[in-house]
């Protein structure tokens, strides 16, 4: 099926969140855009404090507010407006509509419940099914995580499990009430590479027996490339990159995405060859700069980069940049996108601005 055909599951236009501090505004996303259909898989990546994990929680509405507020944007999931919703509604789609598996379930699971039936409450909770019933859909949903002796297992306690199966549980319950869509805020971190393995495979699996959206938040470039269909490459609360996973590792168009695949361990690397890493501090979200966030740890950076934030250049398809070196190409001949429509004709001449390299 064609992906225009899809359905969409989620569709985030023009999100900004900031929050409320003693020290000021901290602007922790800053205008985030991107859409999701069913049976896609997008990865969210960008080194940490890049707004990626508020992100993901404004969609299912988790931060607390006050402190943090949306002063604009707008966030659909199906017919549902999250940002408008209220918290009772929001208990209702959470679990139901969309789910959320986070870093470490041991602060998740609730340590004096039995893991069955802190499932079964998951049921309950959403489905009007009997206890047997429940009891039933929680062990079913245990044995297709591949948790063996799931009757046994569903007697014990979260500190009985080991790491790899407690986040195993927390997937289970995740799917337990089929959501549209399954938000995973970095779910292997914390587990050995071949647990880590394991649950990739898991969520692979799952994800085309079920046909649901995912949503993976993660910062090991390794795991996108295992598991995603498209990525967007978040800097200081702005998505600088997105598109297609191959085009992403195999042409990537940003400045920050060559850097963070140049810190990337590869497996064919030479013995003699050194990691590069991105040189420089995060930007200060308490005051963001008015150009590029990356422009002061960039090395191609124009004097344009510091002073004007640059707009989105389509670099094939869905594949786009927030760069001005690719204004610069787009500017010789190629076809520009910006989001909302096309790039002004009266944006700056960039070669006029070069200048000379940021120091």
């Amino acid at each position: 099926m064609a992906k225009n055909m899809k359905n969409k599951v989620l569709d985030v236009n023009d999100l900004h969140v900031s929050f409320d501090t003693y020290a000021g505004e901290v602007q922790a996303v800053r205008g985030v855009t991107f859409q999701l259909h069913e049976g896609e898989v997008l990865a969210i990546v960008g080194e940490s404090g890049c707004g990626k994990s508020v992100t993901a929680q404004t969609i299912m509405k988790l931060n607390p507010m006050p402190p943090a507020r949306i002063p604009q944007g707008e966030v659909h999931l199906g017919e549902h407006d999250i940002v408008k919703a209220s918290e009772k509604e929001m208990q209702q789609l959470r679990g139901k509509e969309v789910s959320m598996i986070f870093q470490d379930p041991m602060t998740c699971l609730n340590p004096t419940k039995q893991v069955g039936k802190q499932i079964v409450e998951a049921i309950r909770h959403h489905q009007h099914l009997s206890a047997k019933e429940a009891k039933e859909q929680a062990i079913k949903y245990l044995k297709l995580v591949n948790i063996p002796n799931a009757e046994e297992r569903a007697k014990q306690y979260p500190h009985e499990f080991s790491g790899g199966m407690r986040q195993r549980v927390m997937i289970a319950m995740g799917l337990i009430c089929h959501p549209k869509l399954l938000i995973a805020d970095e779910p292997t971190t914390a587990l050995d590479v071949t647990i880590q393995a394991q649950i990739l495979e898991l969520m692979k699996d799952l994800q085309k027996k079920t046909h649901m959206g995912i949503i993976f938040i993660t910062h090991n470039l390794g795991v996108v490339a295992e598991i995603c269909d498209k990525v967007s490459v978040m800097y200081a609360g702005r998505i600088v990159e997105q598109g297609p996973v191959d085009d992403i590792f195999y042409r990537p168009s940003h400045p920050y995405t060559v850097g963070l695949l140049r810190s990337m361990p590869r497996v064919d690397a030479e013995s003699y060859e050194r990691l590069i890493p991105i040189e420089g501090t995060p930007v200060d979200m308490l005051n963001p700069p008015e150009g590029c966030p990356f422009a002061p740890r960039c090395e191609h950076c124009m004097k344009i980069c510091l002073k004007q934030m640059p707009p989105y250049v389509e670099i094939g398809e869905d594949h786009r940049s927030a760069c001005w070196l690719r204004v610069q190409e787009c500017k010789k001949g190629e076809k520009l996108g910006a989001e909302g429509g096309a790039l002004d004709k009266t944006a700056p001449d960039t070669k006029a601005e070069e200048g000379t390299d940021h120091e």
